[in-house]
């Protein structure tokens, strides 16, 4: 075999490896996704979808206006490997959000030259893990009216939670959204957050970070799906409430989506 052939083969398990590295690496997100027949719940991320464990979803709220939060997971019926909430009748902006424990998660010590792996446990079955997390997802979801004044700018109390500052459908065109990083509802600072349509593969979504004011200016896709994404990693040092010490954990990985369609 050439020189020639050998370096292009080395190039593409090159090339392979790092497409693979990369889509390991994305945070498996829970998502709220306005369709046509309503909001679908869905869990991962483009081009790895996975089931939604219907024991998980803690929470499904809906809100509209200033009215007090609606809880509509009775009304989720299952499709395929996601959940589906119809919306009421009627074209009113609407806020849907949801919260999601993905549990415990322990790391083991990396064997030889292969990749740390997780198992969805504790150190009591687990006592040689290297660090432990708690994961725990949070989602909104905007159905969006060009005269809202009111229910996109809800916060809804999540540990990690984005809000736009603007109503999306009243921004023109190749006009930026502020946005504004919430941690136990204080802005947070230095959060990167990514922007999505659901559907291209990894590595392709444009990435911002929020400032000193815990705020992020986005530059949105022009139509169709936008889902924000944000990532932020906690150790546990009370900073979560009192409650949080007593879990197993060695930190907290947050996860919060917001979506809209333009």
């Amino acid at each position: 075999m050439s020189k020639t052939l050998n370096t292009q083969i080395h190039r593409l398990q090159l090339v392979a490896l790092l497409a693979l590295s990369s889509a390991a690496a994305q945070a498996h997100d829970i998502v709220l996704e306005p369709q046509r027949d309503g909001v679908a719940v869905r869990y991962g991320h483009a081009q790895d979808w996975q089931q939604v464990q219907d024991g998980k979803l803690v929470d499904l709220q809906l809100l509209r206006g200033s009215e007090a939060p609606q809880d509509l997971r009775a009304s989720l019926r299952p499709r395929r490997i996601d959940f589906v909430m119809p919306l009421p009748s009627g074209r009113q902006p609407l806020l849907v959000a949801a919260r999601y424990d993905n549990g415990l998660w322990a790391r083991l010590p990396a064997v030889g030259n292969a990749k740390p792996v997780s198992r969805n446990t504790t150190r009591v079955m687990l006592p040689e893990a290297t660090v432990v997390s708690n994961n725990l997802k949070f989602a909104k979801a905007l159905i969006l009216g060009a005269d809202d004044t009111t229910v996109y700018k809800r916060t809804v109390g999540h540990l990690l939670e984005l809000v736009p500052q603007r109503n999306p459908a009243s921004l023109k065109p190749g006009e930026p959204l502020d946005v504004l990083v919430l941690f136990r509802g204080q802005p947070q600072a230095d959060v990167e957050i990514e922007l999505s349509n659901l559907e291209d593969l990894p590595g392709k979504e444009q990435r911002f970070r929020s400032d000193a004011r815990g705020l992020a200016r986005i530059t949105l896709l022009p139509k169709g799906v936008n889902t924000l994404g944000a990532l932020h990693e906690r150790p546990n040092d009370g900073s979560l409430g009192e409650a949080s010490r007593s879990v197993g954990a060695d930190k907290f990985v947050l996860a919060a989506t917001l979506s809209f369609v333009r």
